[in-house]
């Protein structure tokens, strides 16, 4: 498949329908992370979720806008492309008089964009619309089957738009909110620290703001404790822990367990970033701090290793396999043994002429980090490499003799983060003094296939590049009023986890 032709497809839709292309592009990195073959758990398809029902995002509304069959949408990434733009566009002139606001206006899309959330709560249709508009205020890249996609960054001044949570009190301090399930969705019990003895991990196989939209929905039939963020470990407690959620398909594990939730899909690696391991083992370890967990895998296990109450597989009644082997077990127990730093990581990439996947490697070229001033040369092997760089954004600049400077940006979440550089003959006469061309915009990260769990045969293009920390605005008192809301803030708040579990074993 041609490299770019998601970014054209999306392009072109935008100009179809008359809508800003960032917001598409948001909103499909929030659903799927660009992701054209999944199915969400409540029965969502493709890269932006699309479902069937009344409620947007609507593949029969999706269809009649089309007018074409909504089966066809389901299997044709296109499609769901131009469905979900014409879908924003018919939610946006409903919200403004009939009118389509100005596409270079990009907050005057917010209601459309709520609409669009097909979530019913004004909290949860504002706490979407604001991670939203968060992603392109930051930007995204990640490597995807058509090839790199970035979604550049934009400025949006989300000032006076903080949404603020349920003001319920949390079991966990680390807990953004409280965003109650439906009561058809658990059991309410009255719990003690000697009736729970486990800790069950699962990934959602949906979206952050979708799986504790859907534990609300009283259809579920279903809940988790708490949700876990992928972006930046952000948790939202939905089930008190003295309760009993529905979320291991086996009643004596339910009864004995408090069950954490992840964003993502098993099928797909970019989900499992750094920043949401070490929110989920702090999350962990407070858990067992109170309640007297042991901290070994007999005790934290993944869905797929309870057993059906029939006797006759894992998975519990429904044979789940989440977390997936994305899951890194062997980090996250280093995590809750204090055995492994989560506070930076090293960067990595490419320079070469002209671009970044064909070009020739140009071995020497100077690089060198904006923010730190670290210097660098790209070695024989073709990268330049930065080790142990705190986690934030960071600018890389490459200069080659007879090539104009370069540069790339990159908000680091991961143990390894990809940055790579095209330098462009320097045609202005001058030596590196041209004008910057990255050869892709913020992240033309070369994809790497040394990710936890990624088998070490697969070709270049077929790991996922994983996308950085973002921290909600007047997140710092929200909610559960114990929320973290910058990154020292939180080491603290996961170092404060662990020394209080160390305290335990101690006593």
């Amino acid at each position: 498949m041609a490299r770019g032709a998601f970014t054209r497809v999306v392009d072109d839709a935008a100009g179809e329908f008359g809508v800003p292309a960032p917001i598409l592009l948001a909103l499909g990195w929030e659903a799927s992370h660009w992701n054209p073959d999944v199915a969400s758990r409540w029965g969502g398809y493709g890269i932006f979720d699309l479902r069937e029902g009344e409620q947007d995002p609507s593949l029969e509304h999706a269809g009649a806008l089309l007018e074409t069959d909504p089966n066809a949408i389901i299997v044709d990434w296109r499609l769901q492309v131009r469905g979900a733009a014409a879908i924003l566009a018919d939610q946006a002139r409903l919200a403004n008089g009939g009118e389509l606001p100005p596409t270079d206006e990009l907050l005057s899309w917010w209601d459309a964009v709520r609409a669009f959330s097909g979530r019913e709560e004004p909290v949860l249709q504002d706490q979407y619309a604001h991670y939203v508009f968060e992603l392109i205020a930051a930007g995204v890249s990640a490597d995807t089957q058509w090839g790199t996609v970035s979604l550049e960054p934009s400025p949006v001044d989300l000032g006076g738009r903080d949404v603020t949570p349920p003001p319920t009190s949390c079991d966990s301090s680390l807990a953004y909110q409280y965003y109650a399930a439906c009561t058809d969705n658990y059991s309410d019990y009255s719990r003690g620290s000697g009736d729970i003895d486990m800790v069950v991990i699962h990934t959602a196989e949906g979206s952050y703001s979708g799986t504790y939209a859907w534990f609300a929905n009283c259809s579920a039939e279903a809940s988790a404790h708490y949700v876990v963020r992928s972006s930046d470990g952000q948790i939202t407690q939905m089930v008190k822990e003295a309760d009993v959620a529905w979320h291991a398909g086996n009643w004596d594990y339910n009864l004995r367990s408090v069950g954490i939730e992840h964003e993502g899909y098993t099928t797909d690696c970019s989900y499992y970033t750094d920043a949401m391991y070490a929110a989920s083992a702090a999350l962990t370890a407070d858990i067992a701090s109170r309640q007297g967990v042991s901290l070994d895998r007999s005790h934290i296990i993944g869905h797929d290793e309870v057993p059906d109450p029939d006797g006759s597989g894992w998975g519990g009644s429904g044979h789940h396999t989440d977390p997936g082997s994305c899951w890194d077990w062997d980090y996250y127990m280093d995590l809750l043994n204090g055995t492994t730093s989560t506070s930076g990581g090293e960067i990595i990439g490419a320079v070469r002429d002209s671009d970044i996947y064909n070009g020739a490697n140009l071995v020497g070229a100077s690089v060198w980090i904006a923010e730190t001033g670290s210097t660098t040369t790209v070695a024989s092997d073709g990268y330049y490499r930065f080790e142990d760089v705190p986690f934030s954004t960071y600018t890389m600049h490459a200069t080659y003799p007879g090539y104009a400077e370069g540069t790339c940006t990159k908000t680091t979440s991961s143990s390894q983060d990809w940055c790579s550089i095209a330098l462009f003959p320097d045609t202005s006469g001058g030596d590196n003094g041209g004008s910057t061309d990255t050869g892709g915009g913020t992240e033309t990260g070369v994809p790497t296939d040394t990710a936890p769990n990624v088998d070490d045969t697969a070709l270049p293009g077929d790991v996922p590049v994983q996308p950085g920390n973002l921290v909600m605005s007047g997140e710092a008192g929200a909610g559960c009023g114990c929320a973290v809301a910058d990154p020292a803030a939180a080491g603290w708040a996961v170092g404060a986890a662990l020394l209080a579990l160390a305290r335990r074993r101690r006593a």
